[in-house]
């Protein structure tokens, strides 16, 4: 009997459920699909051991970032089942005098959150697997990857995973609700019907005084936020980030009282129809809730700029691989460390290398610096695995800066572009390459040739970040006297690259004439560094694994070489021991690549994944709250009913309750997004130039979505709620 009774409940109450079943259906669907991300690398045809372990990466993240997700899910869920707990009340008090023992009572709150939980698991599953399917064929997208045996994956661990978190969640909920019920009385159950939360009324100048002052409070914040950029935590970002908090909690708090204080003095506006119970309404929701909807808001903020900005950030960090990586592969060698001496001579850089590394500098001075025949020669296997290569040499010119270049040219800060990139460029060296070098490099990648005039320098760059600075020079015609020759800068920017790299960084490089490297060089200059690109006789991961087994062999990891940098120099393991001179860093475009989609896949799950628990969460507490509205609200709807309020009256002023509750907290969290999108636009998306309109645009989309379901279900249901209070008489 008490089993048929809680069935009937559930069947009775599945309007009451719609909340809380579409968001566990939710949870459950998002948690299962992204913990099976690591079971989907069985589609994939894998080269290399890169794009292996990204499913291992993305596997582990996931799973530390689901033990944050299921705490939220807990608590909303938690929530959630409090607004029905509390709304039964009353029936829970006609059991008890009906005759039922509490335990009895138990069992049926037990029944019915087993029932629906399992239900919520079954179809949440469902809808997980199915989700789970759509993200194969967004991985391989990401990963630019064929999906050559494509078949339907069902990931055990997964599954565990999702069953172990919700089963202990539905216990949790279970004893919450014993307890709920266990502790409260009797005349509390009967009583609870007619209660109803205090209205709190503020003095309207007041509030209008706070909601002036939170406006200006987050004005400054919003300048503070810009003019940071949020690419460094200093006291800046903090200062913003604190009155960003402080001036959202006061523009909450003040709200209600400043509307309806302005409200009521448009008479024409207010005294209309059901406007003047509409607004009660809200403003008592939003002057008690006031703390709940800060907190919303700041978690939605956190939802829409994880979403957008995450997506600019796969842009930033992913877009243009292909054009970064024109070579299989790029050795390169590094002469660091302090230069001791005079830093105005051009022989500086050589003494020290002579006097700190002299076997190393009498082996790179015997072969001319010339890296490829030197490889050639003594690395076994170097010329099977490489069929052609192309050095390129850069020399820094001693006591010349781009400060006195940009001071010769009487370029003003204005035309340099931003702040912190003229003035790292004002005390950057200048450096310089061979025509002759560069020219190699370019008929490796299939480019046209450069055609220099004896007097004549080019200007390089192809990066984003200092591409205003690069024009404005290049078009200044500035002469400046290098190796002993004057030259004068030809008006256009050559846009090429000289190096496999994560993106393009090709950064104000200066191509000369071979003649003024060789007059460096006769005075002493040695380079600053030396890049070898490569085309390997076969390609791929397969000459990825050909170099690297060759320089093991002739360099082995571990051996005490003249030069060694050790472990930290640069991030990964290596087979071969690095050195200044002839390798410091091997980058090959296949690793590039699989970073690439590695990043790419991380941030891209790591944001939808958060941004949507996020947004569940907001969108579930606003609609539970509304929900609460609603039924402690019962008795006005049936006295405007009695009053000869029709449906279509009460239900337009349900819509707007709704509506409202649902938007302000929206709007003023898209207004901080807005904030943080232009702040990372000008330091970071447009130092790579990254279009971020497409990230935003899904973003909205994605909000609009989510947001769009949790209101529909909140005003049908809450519709439910009013239409059978006013059928009772």
């Amino acid at each position: 009997m008490l089993l048929k009774l809680a069935l009937r409940n559930i069947r009775r109450s599945v309007r009451d459920y719609a909340v809380y079943f579409v968001t566990l259906v939710m949870g459950v669907a998002v948690f299962y699909a992204f913990n099976s991300i690591g079971s989907q690398s069985v589609l994939f045809d894998l080269e290399s051991s890169a794009a292996e372990k990204t499913f291992d990466m993305v596997t582990y993240f996931m799973g530390l970032f689901s033990v944050v997700v299921a705490c939220v899910l807990a608590f909303l869920v938690i929530y959630a089942n409090r607004f029905l707990v509390r709304r039964r009340r009353h029936e829970f008090g006609m059991y008890f005098m009906l005759g039922m023992r509490g335990r009895e009572v138990s069992f049926i709150v037990i029944v019915e959150t087993v029932v629906v939980g399992l239900a919520s698991l079954a179809v949440g599953l469902a809808v997980g697997f199915a989700l789970s399917q759509g993200l194969s064929f967004a991985t391989a997208s990401l990963f630019a990857i064929p999906m050559t045996r494509y078949q339907f994956v069902f990931s055990s661990d997964a599954l565990a995973a999702t069953l172990a978190c919700f089963v202990v969640l539905f216990v949790l909920v279970g004893l919450f609700n014993l307890v709920t019920v266990g502790r409260t009385k009797l005349i509390d159950l009967f009583t609870a019907h007619v209660r109803n939360e205090r209205n709190v009324v503020r003095n309207p100048w007041v509030c209008l005084v706070g909601f002036v002052a939170s406006i200006g409070i987050l004005a400054v914040a919003y300048d503070r936020c810009i003019k940071n950029g949020l690419v460094m935590f200093d006291e800046q970002f903090l200062l913003a980030t604190v009155l960003m908090l402080v001036g959202t909690l006061l523009l909450f708090w003040s709200l209600s009282g400043f509307v309806i204080a302005v409200l009521t003095r448009a008479r024409g506006v207010y005294l209309r129809g059901l406007v003047p119970f509409t607004v009660r309404q809200i403003a008592s929701k939003v002057n008690t809730a006031f703390l709940s909807l800060w907190v919303v808001c700041v978690m939605l903020f956190f939802a829409i700029t994880t979403f957008s900005c995450g997506m600019g950030l796969v842009q930033a960090f992913t877009d243009g691989a292909e054009a970064a990586n024109p070579y299989d592969a790029t050795l390169s060698a590094q002469i660091i460390g302090e230069v001791e001496g005079d830093a105005s001579s051009q022989d500086a850089r050589a003494r020290y290398l002579e006097e700190n590394y002299p076997e190393l500098y009498a082996e790179a001075t015997a072969a001319d610096w010339d890296l490829g025949a030197y490889l050639a020669e003594h690395v076994p296997g170097f010329s099977d695995a490489v069929s052609q290569w192309a050095q390129v040499d850069t020399y820094e010119v001693a006591g010349l800066t781009f400060g006195d270049l940009i001071d010769a040219a009487g370029l003003e800060d204005a035309a340099l572009g931003r702040e912190d990139v003229r003035d790292s460029m004002r005390t950057q060296q200048v450096q310089v390459s061979g025509v002759s070098q560069v020219n190699d490099a370019l008929a490796l990648q299939g480019l046209d040739l450069l055609n220099l005039e004896e007097n004549q320098m080019l200007l390089a760059n192809n990066a984003d970040i200092s591409a205003q600075a690069a024009q404005a020079l290049a078009e200044s015609g500035v002469a400046c006297t290098v190796g002993g020759r004057e030259l004068t800068m030809r008006p256009e920017v050559a846009d090429f690259q000289i190096q496999d790299h994560m993106m393009e960084a090709t950064i104000m490089l200066i191509v000369v004439p071979d003649d003024v490297v060789e007059a460096l060089r006769d005075e002493g200059a040695i380079p600053w560094t030396s890049v070898l690109d490569v085309s390997y006789v076969e390609a791929g991961a397969a000459g990825d694994a050909a170099l690297s087994e060759a320089l093991a062999k002739a360099y082995p990891a571990g051996t005490e070489l003249p030069g060694s940098l050790g472990e930290g120099y640069a991030s990964g393991e290596v087979s071969y021991e690095r050195t200044l001179w002839p390798v410091s860093q091997v980058i090959t475009r296949q690793d590039m690549m699989d970073q690439g989609s590695s990043l790419r896949m991380l941030i891209t799950f790591l944001a939808i994944y958060i941004g949507f628990v996020l947004l569940i969460t907001t969108a579930a507490v606003l609609a539970i709250q509304q929900l609460s509205e609603a039924s402690d609200s019962e008795a006005r709807y049936r006295m405007l009913s009695r009053l000869g309020c029709d449906a279509s009256m009460l239900n337009r002023s349900l819509f707007v309750q709704v509506l409202v509750y649902f938007l302000a907290p929206l709007v003023v969290a898209a207004c901080h997004s807005a904030c943080a999108i232009v702040a990372m636009r000008e330091t970071l998306f447009s130092a790579f130039g990254i279009d971020a309109t497409s990230s935003i645009v899904a973003a909205a989309l994605f909000t609009a979505a989510v947001y769009g379901v949790y209101f529909l279900v909140t005003y049908f249901a809450s519709r439910s709620l009013v239409r059978q209070a006013v059928a009772v008489r």
